[in-house]
């Protein structure tokens, strides 16, 4: 955050224009905003649409960065990383046809993948043309308000201005994957609602606020509470234009009865029309619904899972059949799921596996699940197969598959620019300099990526003497300076190298290598936000870690007469301090398929580490002989699914 320095004749000046309620001169502004003007001087010219925007409150805090910064480091690609499909789920297999995706892994790495529109996956399919966000982003654990037994409470364990700053980036990029007529929903409690009011102001424009929804509810309280009860969560609808799509006809409710009396008699309703009040009316901003709680036929037994018909009436409001919804933080897959039963196709993204398989198993048995508009009597089913669908990666990479990688041109060079920290962009870099592979610029010098896509460079020609030799015969005088490779280490049989051209310039060679096990070694020390180990914790926002490598993660179990026994467990993984954990202390979660058929893992049950008996034993009912077990360590990485012997 700019610092801002005023004189004494400056804060005179100040005082004066709020005193006699006139406008502060220009020149003071820049100083009381050096930030925002100078993006204005950036852009080369004084947007006063941007600064009527500006006299909107704002928050400061350190750490806050300009919206240009952030959308500019999506183009450092090691903080947008390339999906790989891991599950297939339906028939489909025409590569222009949408299929629904789940996406496992840091949204903000697959927001900023949205943005750059390079994955083939993805490419034209989703930057601005999401009609539909809907979001209950993570803004508390239980333990924010207990704080027992020592435990530090969630503002305490990241701070607040870098939670802030984690929300705000997250926002600015979904307002750029929106389409130009589509709405966002932000769900927020009472903890963090002011705070994000004023950031969602700042980012959409307060002229883009549509409504501030109350959704209210009741449960019990607790007999000596002294406070009263807190039953009810507030939803930001906010749109990116002023033309914005809203279905009034599709959520209409019926009257109270005495209200539909006291028109029918008097034979006139609103504006002294005569009403026709069989349409019913649209709601007003206060939806009193039930949660998933009172709600039987739809309890997952997930934490801050959400009720259908709460976002069975956002999104009939803001979308239409056809239309793509998008929900980046999706717990347990009630977006997907509605959006699945009205006809919208649909994208969801978390972290965690127990959200993933969650989500996996709900849609895959959508067909099993109440139809919407069901009496509760009746509970009819849905009873539809689900549209195909997929479960991505999203920053995650079988090291051992990395080579694979160079299948796919695109990912590959976006992929090594990035571990250099080069920006990758779409310039013709190689009739620039009229050499094959050059794919960007490092301080104004060309980048060449040594091309082993293709399989004679691979196997046969090495970086040599001879082969820079090539690359200065072959452009006269034009080359000078320096002159980047980017090579496998196995590629490469020389160091930096110094040669000069047709003129008697000098051509500085310097070689980037990656050997593999170095940036193994490297990936494991980079921060990953562990699974947590305990259902208290699984909302926990996650930071942003780049890419990181899938491990190897082994378990060995033995069925006993109340569940199972964990024999052994092996991580690979290392903790912060780059330890390695040892026996259990690696361990997040187990996913219990009781009944599993050999070929989709349907999650029954969810063991958390902090659940373990003391002897690491599991109590559990109703296992058979097809029972199946995946252990998930602390990083994510998943066991063999593994029958109980």
């Amino acid at each position: 955050m700019a610092k801002i320095n005023l004189s004494e004749e400056d804060l005179k000046l100040l005082s004066e224009s709020i005193n006699n309620e006139t406008e502060i001169p220009q020149e003071l502004l820049t100083k009381l905003a050096p930030s925002f003007f100078d993006k204005l001087n950036q852009e080369g010219h004084f947007d006063f649409e941007k600064l009527h925007k500006f006299k909107i409150p704002t928050l400061e805090y350190a750490g806050k960065r300009s919206e240009s910064v952030i959308l500019a480091q999506a183009n450092l690609t090691t903080g947008a990383a390339p999906l790989q499909v891991i599950r297939k789920f339906g028939n489909n297999d025409h590569d222009n046809q949408w299929r629904n995706l789940i996406v496992q892994g840091d949204n903000l790495q697959f927001l900023k993948t949205c943005y750059l529109n390079k994955d083939p996956l993805i490419k034209d399919k989703v930057k601005r043309k999401v009609k539909l966000i809907y979001i209950d982003p993570p803004f508390g654990t239980k333990s924010d308000f207990s704080g027992n037994e020592g435990e530090y409470s969630y503002s305490d364990k990241i701070e607040r201005s870098e939670f802030l700053e984690a929300i705000r980036e997250r926002i600015i990029y979904l307002k750029e994957i929106l389409s130009e007529d589509g709405s966002i929903y932000i769900h927020l409690d009472q903890k963090m609602s002011h705070y994000v009011k004023i950031i969602m102001d700042e980012i959409f424009g307060k002229n883009n606020f549509r409504n501030e929804i109350i959704w209210t509810y009741s449960g019990p309280s607790a007999p000596n509470q002294q406070q009263f009860s807190r039953k009810h969560d507030v939803i930001f609808w906010y749109t990116r234009s002023d033309n914005w799509i809203f279905n009034k006809d599709t959520i209409r409710i019926p009257y109270h009865e005495t209200t539909a009396r006291k028109f029918e008699s008097k034979g006139t309703g609103f504006g002294g029309e005569r009403a026709d009040l069989s349409q019913g009316k649209i709601p007003e901003d206060w939806w009193y619904l039930p949660i998933v709680a009172r709600i039987r036929t739809e309890i997952l037994d997930y934490p801050t899972q959400k009720p259908e018909v709460l976002l069975e009436r956002i999104i009939k409001a803001s979308s239409s059949p056809g239309d793509l919804i998008m929900d980046c933080f999706a717990g347990s897959a009630t977006t997907g799921a509605v959006a699945e039963k009205l006809g919208r196709p649909w994208i969801m993204c978390d972290f965690g596996k127990h959200s993933i398989y969650t989500i996996q198993k709900r849609i895959w048995q959508i067909g099993e699940s109440k139809k919407l508009g069901s009496d509760a009597k009746k509970n009819e089913k849905y009873a539809l197969p689900p549209k195909p669908f997929a479960i991505v990666s999203a920053g995650a990479y079988d090291f051992s598959k990395i080579i694979d990688l160079r299948k796919n041109k695109d990912a590959y060079i976006n992929f090594v620019l990035g571990l250099f920290g080069i920006i990758s962009d779409d310039k013709d870099y190689t009739a620039k300099y009229k050499l094959n592979n050059i794919y960007a610029e490092k301080e104004n010098n060309p980048v060449e990526v040594f091309p082993i896509w293709d399989d004679d460079y691979l196997k046969n020609i090495k970086v040599d003497e001879e082969y820079l030799k090539e690359i200065v015969n072959a452009t006269g005088s034009r080359l000078k300076g320096d002159y980047y490779i980017i090579t496998p280490e196995v590629c490469t049989v020389v160091g930096n190298t110094t040669l000069k051209n047709s003129t008697n310039e000098e051509v500085n060679f310097i070689l980037l290598k990656f050997p593999y096990k170095l940036l193994e070694d490297f990936s494991r020390q980079m921060q990953i936000e562990e699974q947590p180990d305990s259902q208290e914790n699984i909302n926990k926002l996650i930071s942003s870690s780049a890419f990181y490598f899938n491990e190897e993660v082994r378990i060995k179990l033995t069925r006993t007469e109340n569940g199972f026994q964990i024999n052994e467990f092996q991580a690979n993984i290392l903790d912060k301090n780059n330890n390695r954990f040892k026996g259990l202390d690696g361990l997040s979660m187990l996913l219990i398929d009781k009944n599993y058929d050999g070929k989709v893992f349907n999650l029954d049950a969810a063991i958390y580490k902090k659940d373990l008996a003391e002897d690491d034993s599991i109590k559990i009912d109703g296992l058979n002989q097809y029972s199946a077990v995946i252990a998930i360590d602390k990083h994510g990485n998943e066991s063999a699914i593994t029958y109980l012997s």
